[in-house]
């Protein structure tokens, strides 16, 4: 009997090691894993917080692994992130990357951007489809100040009151500004505003112009009454593909797009990735904006979104 009772024991003592071996080996090999996480960043405001959240939520949809790391950094250090295989995809504004990575080239439209973006960007960087997203510089009028002098677009700048004041939040970009005035924009003087809620209620009195993107007036437009103005935006081409009768160029595009390494994401992963481009719009990341704003927080939020688009 003892014989008997000895054998079980040390039967017993042998599966009991038997597990604990693989329990060990299971956890590290989890731990493992993490390392092939997709990790997404960003440059840390809440737009580009919400969507990089976006992003890596699409991925999860797709059944990849995503860290819960999110890089924070400008667009070079997380292109220097990518190139040490850190970061895998992050979002950003395809003209600033083009005057980042080839400040010698000048695309003049949304898909010229695109165009000179693929180009320039590092050798195993790779963009996916862009968003309708803006935040690209647009002289903003009150809608009466448009029809009284008789203005549409930005080729009809020079119509508004010479040395009518413009608006700008922070300090002015003064590219940006050059670009107004060489379209035949007569501003005055320039005043500073703490918010683009601010800029927007000193150009609803009429009494003043504002350089804006779409995406801040979006924004603001949701944090108060929705004032009646009217964006200066370039003339677009011709249904026919020749160009406008009067040429005249304002700010490089900024579209957002997806940018990503090229041998982290399989083509199931670029296919969700791109997913995006068809969903989100200027006013909805504005709305999505003013959630984190209110200390919300960008993931829940992201998620919120998500599931409302079926995503």
């Amino acid at each position: 009997m003892s014989y008997r009772w000895a054998v079980i024991k040390r039967a017993t003592t042998a599966i009991l090691v038997v597990l604990t071996l693989v329990a060990t080996v299971t956890g590290c090999s989890e731990t493992d894993t993490t390392d092939d996480a997709l990790v997404v960043g960003s440059s840390g405001t809440p737009a580009m917080e919400v969507m990089a959240q976006i992003y890596a939520g699409v991925l999860r949809h797709a059944g990849s692994r995503v860290s819960q790391n999110e890089p924070i950094g400008d667009d070079r250090a997380l292109l220097d992130e990518m190139d040490a295989g850190t970061v895998d995809l992050f979002p950003s504004f395809g003209g600033r990357l083009v005057t980042e990575l080839a400040p010698g080239l000048n695309p003049q439209t949304p898909s010229e951007v695109y165009d000179d973006l693929n180009r320039s960007l590092p050798q195993g960087v790779s963009v996916g489809d862009p968003t309708t997203v803006s935040v690209t510089p647009q002289v903003f009028v009150s809608t009466a100040v448009a029809e009284r002098s008789g203005v549409n677009d930005l080729a009809d700048c020079a119509r508004l009151p010479a040395g009518l004041p413009v608006v700008v939040v922070g300090s002015p970009d003064e590219t940006v500004m050059e670009t107004f005035r060489a379209a035949g924009c007569r501003f005055g003087a320039v005043e500073s505003v703490s918010s683009a809620a601010d800029a927007v209620a000193r150009v609803a009195t009429g009494d003043a112009a504002a350089v804006l993107t779409p995406l801040d007036v979006s924004g603001a437009q949701k944090t108060g009454d929705e004032a009646d103005l009217r964006a200066l935006r370039v003339e677009a081409p011709e249904e026919d593909g020749s160009a406008a009768t009067v040429v005249v160029t304002g700010p490089r595009p900024q579209e957002l797009v997806p940018v990503y390494r090229t041998a982290a994401l399989n083509s199931t992963e670029v296919k969700a990735v791109n997913t995006v481009a068809g969903e989100m719009s200027t006013a909805e990341l504005a709305t999505l904006v003013a959630e984190v704003n209110r200390g919300a927080d960008p993931q829940e939020v992201a998620v919120n979104w998500l599931g409302e688009h079926g995503l």
